[in-house]
């Protein structure tokens, strides 16, 4: 199957999430990436990762039961909610660098200084407790969250996250 434009994925990402595999629109957009179907839950795993590291990101799929949204309401228990994606730069855990539009024109050279210049002040900054260097801000994208994880306090990205929490 083709690969979706991975200018187009961030979008698509965005606009399914919350869904669940019996969603057609989502189950098509699994085929193109060739990650469907989504297996099932192990025995005490509340969380599904479809990684593909040679393309740079990481799909994830919660147990409806430990979803804290709106949209897991009335949905059973192994019920897998489609709850973010991550995008990865290059050399993260194994990952190479996601190459389609990252959201807000930004770019796997910038910092943290240069994201929240081109987003804006996040809702949320994180630093480590123990260091107390910077290690991620957080905006609110409509009624999703993105996330700018950083390295080196700041100095570069390491990766996004788009999701529910």
């Amino acid at each position: 199957m083709k690969m979706p434009d991975t200018e187009d994925m961030l979008a698509s990402v965005e606009r399914l999430l919350g869904r669940t595999p019996d969603d057609n629109e989502l189950r098509s957009f699994l085929q193109q990436l060739g990650k469907w179907p989504v297996p099932e839950f192990g025995p005490e795993e509340l969380t599904i990762y479809l990684e593909d590291k040679a393309r740079g990101f990481c799909l994830v799929f919660d147990d409806s039961s430990t979803v804290r949204h709106p949209i897991a309401a009335n949905k059973s228990p192994q019920t897998a909610i489609f709850v973010g994606c991550f995008f990865y730069s290059e050399g993260v855990d194994g990952y190479h660098a996601f190459t389609g539009s990252l959201p807000y024109g930004i770019t796997w050279s910038d910092n943290s200084t240069t994201t929240v210049s081109k987003i804006g002040p996040p809702k949320h900054e994180i630093k480590n407790k123990n260091t107390g260097l910077l290690s991620s801000h957080r905006w609110q994208v409509g009624q999703w969250m993105l996330t700018v994880r950083y390295k080196g306090g700041g100095s570069s990205i390491r990766h996004i996250h788009l999701g529910i929490i």
